[in-house]
């Protein structure tokens, strides 16, 4: 939702007669927020398979079962996005979807599909995806990670941490007033920072599970406290990367809270939003240029910042819909099919080996 947010008030700052607040300053942060809480969710998720079975079986089921997620509905949102684009072009001969490009819609719909814009190749013609197209590309390397982190020497772990925060630290340059990775093709600085971290995420699982300092973390004021310190920074504009360091303090204590907080983030509304998150992330971007085309033909004069702030937030807040909607018929179902095809052919791999084997 921040992330939407602050996308809509930029979108509509463009059709304002003046200047207002964005709803979500830095919101960007919320992707580093997603990066980090994606390689908790990893850990939590697949670490004991990589445990039991064979690194090969695990890797395999894995990335199977990561390409179920993210493949279906982003190839479906893929495709809407160009016929939209193309559609409008031919009925009212304007460009509601400015990311696709007419004359280049075989070539960007290929890499789009394959999940390639974010990694620099090709156009993307979603912005938001870049980030799943990076996180895509650390997946290939989650084997290497869980060694890393999950070590049982002490030092190679926490080598591995003061790594990836090098890595973000790097990543950053602009905000901290050193020469870092900024100077570099931007491909390679979002994949270092997607892939740092992930690695941070994975690190605070380590944490999660052995119970350390759980006592404390589990509280509601730490958990407060620390998520007032990330609002203050933002709010002063300090360099986003100190709001960084303090992003998996945030998602250890909100993963061993127990009290009040637990239960408000619980509420079946929040829940909803987190079933439908990626739908809601990935959807959305779309309707920005068809809906300021729609504001600008109401209202063809620049319209008051005030009310341009106002509906942002009204577009921004209407976005759950689709998602929802998404989520139901393409996204739920398209990860169900594609797990399930992907079973049959694991199936019927086995089969074939052990009826051809020694």
């Amino acid at each position: 939702m921040a992330v939407i947010a602050m996308h809509f008030s930029a979108t509509m700052q463009q059709i304002a007669s003046g200047d207002f607040p964005s709803l979500a300053p830095h919101g960007a942060l919320a992707v580093d927020v997603f990066f980090i809480l994606s390689g908790f969710i990893m850990g939590y998720t697949y670490l004991d398979s990589f445990r039991t079975q064979s690194i090969w079986t695990a890797n395999r089921n894995f990335l199977g079962k990561r390409a179920a997620r993210i493949l279906p509905l982003n190839g479906a949102v893929t495709i809407v996005v160009t016929v939209a684009a193309l559609l409008s072009l031919w009925l009212v001969d304007v460009n509601l979807v400015p990311t696709v490009r007419p004359d280049h819609v075989p070539l960007d719909v290929l890499t789009n599909l394959l999940l390639l814009p974010g990694l620099g190749i090709g156009r993307s013609l979603n912005w938001p995806a870049w980030s799943i197209s990076v996180e895509f590309a650390a997946y290939f390397a989650f084997p290497v990670f869980l060694f890393c982190v999950f070590n049982r020497n002490r030092f190679v772990f926490a080598a591995t941490c003061a790594a990836a925060l090098a890595g973000l630290y790097a990543c950053l340059g602009p905000n901290l007033g050193i020469v870092g990775l900024h100077n570099h093709p931007w491909p390679w600085r979002d994949l270092l920072r997607c892939v740092s971290e992930f690695v941070l995420g994975l690190a605070v699982f380590r944490v999660y599970v052995s119970h350390v300092a759980a006592a404390l973390f589990a509280r509601d004021d730490v958990v407060l406290a620390v998520s007032a310190v990330i609002v203050a920074i933002v709010l002063l504009n300090l360099p986003e990367f100190l709001a960084m360091l303090l992003f998996p303090a945030l998602i250890l204590s909100l993963a061993l809270n127990q009290g009040w907080v637990a239960w408000f983030m619980s509420l079946r509304f929040l829940h909803f939003l987190g079933k439908i998150s990626f739908s809601l992330y990935l959807v959305t971007d779309p309707f920005r240029w068809p809906l300021q085309h729609l504001v600008r033909t109401l209202h063809p004069a620049p319209l008051p910042p005030l009310l341009a702030m106002g509906l942002a937030a009204i577009f921004a807040f209407s976005m759950v819909l689709p998602a929802w909607i998404s989520y139901t018929l393409i996204e739920s179902p398209g990860r169900f099919a594609l797990r399930g095809l992907l079973s049959r052919r694991n199936k019927s791999a086995v089969a074939f080996s052990s009826k051809t084997g020694p």
